[in-house]
């Protein structure tokens, strides 16, 4: 450990030093990383530390040799990732804080904008020694919530690029092979579609075929009700470019294109059937299948965006303002504006936003509430967000109180208490 020469920045980091504690700041990066340490003693020390198993061991030992009985906190701009994995491994508290939080930290002791990795390292040490009282220690969930957690999140990046190719894919074919956009496949990605594409990406190619060999490929993939219909359009449709250039170049990228959408089919599908394996093994299972509307890859994403730590919210406020879907009020004076809250983990905020659209076609309520919204002027989708907004509460308490939910009994209770959704769902209730 590098100790640093007695200056005035030195004693002001000592006076952040803890009984029976190092506090630890690291400002991480991809392969060396700025650190800034206080020993209980009050004694000062920085230095790097390359991203590797071996020498964060060492590091990690290197203290507990200077300071045998002390715990070790260490505080960074992270929740997740190699260094986290590494730190996990030892017996520290990891305290990780928003870079947000850190930036607006920065900029109330450097107003020019300065900055340098040896700086943040100091100025995260001293943020954990100032605010350690309010900041939560990073809580590991079990081993299978993290594994859901990682199958949902990872699953979401396979699903958005399958998207972002089934995209491509349809621009380049109306460059070149627009009939095949005529043959409406309920998805670009569509696995008969895919596979037709790799077996015939031109509509020469299609044509040179015949309608015997076209009409047997529709009937191999199940698409027999409709063969004849696709077989004729494409034996009838009239090239849009017979430019050689444009068709061989158009018809690889779109060789290749599908040949990553037929991979990524396969891997989604993989998922599938592993968070279904999974989610049913759960504790919390029984919780989220109870909701209406949530399907497998719903209730897993429930369960890693709920964690097992009941602790880690402290009322329903903090739960949909983590999540996003509380909206942020902003005042001052007379002026008042509420806005969309973005400093939020975006794959939280989908989760429950997805799920109050999921929830409409199942949900009696929900689906009067949504309605009401509308008829109020909301959009779509900040009726949506009003409706997820509302179905938080719920899931927070059937969470807390480890119960589950009872659509009728919670219809009842709307009537008892005279909420407006009552003359919706009891009309001859109001008739009487």
């Amino acid at each position: 450990m590098k100790r640093k020469s007695n200056t005035t920045q030195n004693r002001e980091d000592a006076a952040h030093a803890m009984p029976n504690t190092v506090l630890i700041g690291i400002d991480w990066a991809d392969k060396v990383h700025a650190w800034h340490c206080v020993d209980p003693a009050g004694n000062v020390s920085h230095g790097e530390l390359e991203q590797s198993p071996k020498e964060i061991a060492l590091w990690i030992a290197s203290i507990r040799q200077q300071c045998p009985d002390a715990r070790i906190e260490i505080c960074l701009e992270t929740s997740r990732g190699a260094l986290v994995n590494a730190l996990l491994e030892h017996d520290v508290t990891v305290y990780p804080i928003n870079p947000n939080a850190l930036a607006n930290y920065r900029k109330s002791h450097a107003h020019g904008g300065g900055k340098s990795d040896r700086v943040d390292a100091r100025l995260i040490l001293q943020f954990l020694a100032e605010r350690r009282g309010s900041l939560r220690p990073l809580v590991q969930n079990s081993p299978l919530t993290r594994k859901l957690a990682a199958l949902s999140q990872d699953r979401r990046q396979l699903v958005e690029h399958r998207v972002d190719l089934s995209n491509e894919l349809k621009s380049t074919l109306k460059t070149y092979f627009p009939a095949a956009l005529e043959l409406k496949p309920a998805k670009m990605y569509a696995d008969f579609m895919v596979a037709f594409l790799l077996k015939f990406a031109s509509l020469d190619a299609a044509q040179k075929a015949g309608a015997t060999k076209l009409r047997k490929y529709f009937f191999g993939v199940g698409a027999k009700a409709k063969a004849q219909e696709r077989v004729e359009l494409l034996c009838e449709a009239n090239p849009l470019t017979t430019d050689p250039v444009v068709i061989s170049t158009c018809s690889l990228k779109v060789e290749s294109i599908c040949a990553m959408l037929a991979a990524l089919n396969r891997s989604i599908r993989e998922y599938d059937r592993l968070l279904q394996e999974l989610v049913v093994t759960h504790g919390d299972y029984p919780i989220v299948a109870s909701f209406p509307g949530a399907a497998t890859k719903m209730q897993a994403r429930m369960i890693a965006a709920l964690g097992d730590d009941r602790a880690r919210y402290t009322d329903t406020v903090s739960f949909q303002c983590a999540t996003g879907i509380a909206p942020v009020t902003t005042q001052s004076g007379n002026q008042k504006f509420v806005s969309s809250r973005w400093a939020c983990t975006k794959f939280l905020k989908q989760t429950f936003h997805e799920y109050a659209g999921l929830s409409i076609s199942r949900c009696c309520w929900a689906k009067a509430f949504y309605e009401s919204q509308i008829a109020a002027g909301k959009t779509p989708q900040a009726a949506k967000r009003a409706l997820a907004y509302k179905w938080m509460r719920i899931i927070f308490r059937c969470w807390q109180d480890g119960t589950c939910y009872d659509d009728q009994k919670y219809m009842q209770r709307l009537r008892k208490n005279g909420s407006h959704l009552a003359d919706k769902l009891f009309p001859a209730a109001k008739v009487a």
